[in-house]
């Protein structure tokens, strides 16, 4: 279980990511990677959906947010940071665990995060982070 500093640092860091969309970089390639068929992968391929349709209803964030992580990031805040992620596509994958992935994700507008998200015994989300490069 991750402690709740590492989500108190999740929300740290993804209010400078959405400061930094804006931030443009070089746009790159158009090549996207397989999200693996794994439960952290089912994750992942649904949140890259779900931020192109913020606002996420409650009931559909509960569903795939853990418990003490919706604590952290209530749906609003969630919401928020999602609304301005929209196009996101994963690039690259680094680390591929049964229930971790590390990547890079990309925005259209040429930002690129290191992206790191992991799920609990019940499969739902319990971490997220999508840090700017």
């Amino acid at each position: 279980m991750r402690s709740l500093s590492a989500l108190a640092g999740f929300i740290a860091l993804l209010a400078v990511l959405v400061t930094g969309c804006s931030a443009g970089g070089s746009g790159g390639g158009e090549k996207a990677v397989a999200v693996p068929d794994s439960s952290v992968g089912k994750q992942l391929q649904w949140y890259l959906d779900a931020v192109n349709r913020t606002p996420i209803p409650d009931g559909e964030l509960s569903e795939h947010l853990s418990e003490t992580f919706l604590k952290e990031v209530p749906a609003a805040k969630f919401n928020e940071l999602a609304k301005d992620l929209a196009g996101l596509k994963l690039e690259e994958l680094s680390s591929t665990k049964p229930t971790e992935l590390a990547g890079v994700t990309s925005i259209p507008a040429g930002q690129k995060y290191d992206t790191k998200i992991s799920v609990d015994d019940d499969g739902k989300i319990d971490y997220l982070l999508l840090e700017p490069r």
